[in-house]
């Protein structure tokens, strides 16, 4: 016992040398960790510095970006509204080089190439006495593309070379296909024909929605409802079909499906048999394109077609602009340098259908050329016939125009069981003088 405690003495000095050296580990380490902790303060505090100069410097940012958008230039402000305003002009333009010439997307000629490029333009182009130049970037560029492209086109297009044809076509045979049978001493066909105009009767043309958007009626809606007659007609322009896409039969019509665009020049409805049922000397009708126009692009070997959404718009014509406008701070392009809203429906109005007890005469039958330009081929025309037009009694007016005038006795009785002579219109026919053009 004694050889140990004198060993573990002379060890004493050695392990108090070590829990020396551990305690000042121990202190270093404590002074890294304040250190380390010391740094991290510094951090936030710094960190909490940079936002608040951050936060300064974007408010500041924001403040002048604010002030320069609200207090940059008006003439810059009036300079690019009326360049917006020139480039809606100019992309009308566009569509309606696009819509008469109707090439595909793969020709370079094609209208919406030059769509694509009027979006992208920021500047007029260059203009020498009121004329577009090509190569300066900028609408006038596009416009004189156009302009150069045209000049060709209307000739390789058939423009000036088109076929002018005037035609007819009966709705109760070539439409409805309600065909008169020689065999019949009574024929049952009329009875087909007047349940045919009764089925197309409707009581208020108000509920109409094409009426009421592309027909300018003839009073108020608050003066109460339109009786009328509305007859939906599909059309078409397709080899083996007549004009109201049924196969082709004896006695048809039909337009030539080789030319690319058949486009109508005037228009008109006669009625068959018409003056035989005591009703006014002037009926009115409207014959309104409601549907989608079809035309066949010129240059493909397949003759695929496209189809066009037209929307007779108001466009007037902008007023010069002087000095004193653009030295207005009050003076709009968009508001003061039109006379009219720009885009507004024009809507149509009614014309006078022709009626003849006898045969048909192109030279009797009065025309309409409201609708100049556009195609025979329509996915929708509507012919409207309102009854206030054929008598002061629009619902009197409409039975007489269908199941004749009323008898004593009679062969037919109206929905009001009233005996009729069945001597309503024979017929209705619809009267187009067209320009073709060829496309090559």
């Amino acid at each position: 016992l004694l050889g140990t405690l004198g060993q573990k003495t002379r060890e004493e000095p050695v392990r108090r040398i070590e829990a020396l050296n551990l305690a000042e580990k121990v202190r270093q380490s404590e002074a890294r960790v304040r250190a380390t902790l010391a740094r991290g303060v510094r951090l936030i505090d710094e960190l909490e510095a940079f936002r608040k100069r951050t936060a300064t410097n974007v408010a500041d940012s924001r403040y002048n970006d604010m002030a320069f958008r609200i207090f940059r230039n008006d003439a810059l402000q009036k300079y690019r509204a009326q360049l917006d305003l020139a480039a809606r002009y100019v992309y009308l333009a566009a569509a309606a080089y696009d819509y008469d010439t109707n090439l595909g997307g793969g020709d370079a000629r094609a209208g919406r190439r030059f769509l694509t490029d009027i979006v992208r333009q920021r500047s007029l182009g260059q203009f020498v006495d009121g004329q577009p130049i090509a190569g300066s970037p900028g609408l006038g560029d596009v416009l004189a593309r156009m302009n150069a492209n045209f000049a060709v086109l209307k000739g390789q297009l058939g423009f000036n070379t088109p076929q002018n044809e005037t035609n007819r076509f009966s709705l109760r045979r070539e439409l409805f296909r309600i065909l008169k049978n020689p065999n019949e001493i009574l024929d049952s066909s009329d009875e087909t024909w007047r349940s045919t105009l009764a089925k197309h009767r409707v009581e208020n043309l108000w509920e109409i929605d094409e009426f009421r958007r592309f027909a300018r009626p003839p009073r108020a809606e608050i003066d109460g409802p339109l009786p009328g007659i509305v007859i939906p007609i599909p059309t078409n322009v397709t080899f083996g079909l007549n004009f109201f896409g049924w196969p082709l039969a004896g006695g048809d019509s039909a337009y030539d499906p080789t030319n690319f665009a058949t486009k109508v020049r005037t228009m008109g409805v006669w009625f068959g048999n018409y003056n035989m049922q005591g009703l006014s000397n002037t009926p009115r009708v409207y014959l309104i394109p409601a549907g989608n126009d079809v035309l066949r692009t010129p240059t493909a070997g397949d003759l695929s077609t496209r189809n066009w959404t037209i929307l007779d718009q108001r466009i007037p014509v902008p007023f010069q602009i002087g000095q004193s406008s653009l030295t207005d701070p009050a003076w709009s392009p968009q508001l003061d340098s039109l006379s009219d809203p720009l885009g507004g429906i024009r809507q149509y109005s009614s014309f006078r259908a022709f009626h003849d007890s006898g045969s048909f005469d192109t030279n009797q039958v009065t025309t309409e050329s409201r609708a100049i330009g556009r195609s025979v081929w329509n996915t929708r025309w509507l012919l409207i016939i309102t009854g206030g037009t054929l008598l002061a009694d629009a619902d009197e007016g409409l039975d007489n125009f269908i199941y004749g005038e009323p008898l004593p006795t009679g062969n037919v009785i109206d929905p009001d069981g009233l005996a009729r002579d069945g001597n309503g219109i024979s017929d209705i026919l619809l009267f187009f003088q067209t320009y073709a053009l060829s496309g090559n």
